[in-house]
């Protein structure tokens, strides 16, 4: 009998850090929204209560500030993207692949995650002022780099043109992608606003077109645009 009780109670611990790990997912889901939507600082842990259906008092039993939640919203988004763009980098392909694979994976991850990535984006003055997200402005930073040594590697491959400048390029493409992402997950089916019609395949098939366009050198311009190569 002891034995069983024993059981019975571990069973009753677990269903309840169970319960606080889902009601934790269901608060970072309601913030992330907020957050995308509204921004960081203009939306309040009462306002992220309420969509959750609970007291303001009891959400900081999950989370002892508002900064918390956005640290759970965007952190795996934020080193994913910096893990993503250097593995992509250090491929074993030429220039040219390693960039319409980046796009590729880019796009990808922004539709998937498109509240955190567009936090991220939206909120990079904020990140940039808070040392408790130095962690994120390293990320991004190291990401670029990434980014950038693929554009160098493919000026000295004689795929590029010689006179890229990296920050305005990258910069640009991202600013592209999360606009893509954001326009392919939430548009509405208006007349000026046809995303249903298009796969991810096909915007992301546009979008390297449109990038290698303006980065390969003369000679190449017209060349076929191979497809990202698989390097997860």
């Amino acid at each position: 009998m002891a034995a069983r009780a024993g059981a019975d109670t571990a069973r009753q611990a677990r269903g309840r850090r169970g319960a606080q790990v889902d009601r934790r997912e269901v608060i970072l889901e309601a913030a992330a929204r907020r957050f995308a939507e509204y921004g960081f600082e203009a939306t309040t842990v009462r306002q992220i209560a309420d969509e959750v259906n609970i007291l303001s008092g009891s959400l900081y039993h999950h989370f002892a500030t508002k900064e918390e939640m956005l640290d759970g919203v965007v952190r795996d988004a934020a080193l994913d993207q910096r893990q993503r763009a250097q593995r992509i980098s250090g491929l074993d392909a030429d220039a040219e692949t390693k960039l319409v694979t980046l796009i590729a994976e880019e796009l990808a991850a922004l539709a998937e995650r498109i509240e955190a990535y567009a936090i991220i984006f939206n909120e990079r003055k904020f990140f940039r002022r808070s040392p408790d997200f130095a962690y994120l402005i390293n990320a991004r930073k190291e990401a670029f780099e990434a980014w950038r040594a693929v554009l160098e590697q493919g000026v000295r491959e004689g795929l590029f043109h010689a006179g890229i400048d990296s920050y305005l390029t990258i910069s640009t493409i991202m600013r592209m992608l999360n606009s893509g992402a954001d326009w392919y997950r939430h548009e509405d089916g208006s007349p000026l606003d046809a995303m249903a019609e298009y796969s991810l395949e096909a915007l992301t098939e546009f979008y390297a077109g449109f990038v290698l366009r303006s980065v390969r050198s003369a000679a190449r311009a017209d060349e076929p645009i191979l497809p990202a190569v698989l390097s997860r």
